[in-house]
């Protein structure tokens, strides 16, 4: 092939395919529906997997509004850092009606070790973030709040095939629902579609309920890669 022909080949993207990828990004966006005041807020996800590590970006902007006015207000920034299927790194900051509250959280040998304003504690080495793209296994998992720090020891059930509707289509998946102990009243369900994608996943506190429905387009989350992201570690009854 002409060294010229070659170059304009490659400019015009034509041979994309043939170069293989060393990173998989993917960043995917959600709307917040609260049961009583509605759609609330947004929730973004940006992973970034590059060979063994895989980095996850989350970005939380809520706002609840009574007749125009904030009553409450939540921002979160934070970064979870993954080295093959083990949480290596936590960091996150959320202001909440204007109080802040960071976390960081460092694998240190075969702990965890997690700082918050509640002091500092070890986890196992094997605790899992409580993010609804980790907790996909049935069984039980060591969680750190992504929030606040605490340490919960979760129980996963579920995983039955259910059908929802999103962006005017049927779409399979499969309903986990992940509940602390502990926290009575206060459970996790996530709907996974056939990609280990979350197409909506749902926060039940006391009888209300703050769903986060899937705004990006349906087509990428149809395309993920497989295991995208670690899965948590649990282990049977």
């Amino acid at each position: 092939m002409r060294p010229w022909l070659l170059s304009l080949l490659m400019a015009l993207g034509w041979l994309t395919a043939a170069i293989p990828a060393s990173a998989q990004e993917r960043t995917y966006s959600y709307d917040v529906v609260h049961s009583v005041y509605g759609n609330i807020g947004t929730f973004t996800e940006s992973i970034d997997r590059n060979g063994d590590t895989t980095r996850i970006d989350t970005r939380v902007r809520i706002a609840v509004k009574i007749l125009g006015i904030v009553a409450h207000r939540k921002e979160s920034d934070r970064t979870e850092i993954f080295r093959g299927d083990r949480l290596v790194s936590l960091q996150s900051a959320t202001v909440t009606n204007g109080t802040r509250l960071d976390v960081q959280g460092e694998a240190t040998g075969d702990h965890f070790v997690v700082k918050s304003p509640a002091g500092t504690v070890e986890a196992p080495g094997d605790v899992a973030p409580s993010d609804p793209w980790v907790l996909r296994n049935r069984g039980v998992a060591t969680v750190v709040s992504v929030e606040t720090g605490r340490i919960v020891p979760t129980r996963i059930t579920g995983g039955e095939p259910e059908m929802v509707s999103l962006q005017g289509a049927r779409v399979p998946t499969r309903h986990f629902t992940a509940r602390g102990e502990h926290q009575q009243g206060m459970q996790h369900e996530i709907w996974l579609n056939d990609r280990d994608v979350p197409v909506n996943f749902r926060i039940v506190d006391g009888g209300t309920a703050v769903d986060f429905i899937l705004a990006s387009p349906l087509q990428d989350a149809t395309v993920a890669e497989a295991n995208l992201v670690p899965t948590a570690n649990v282990r049977s009854d």
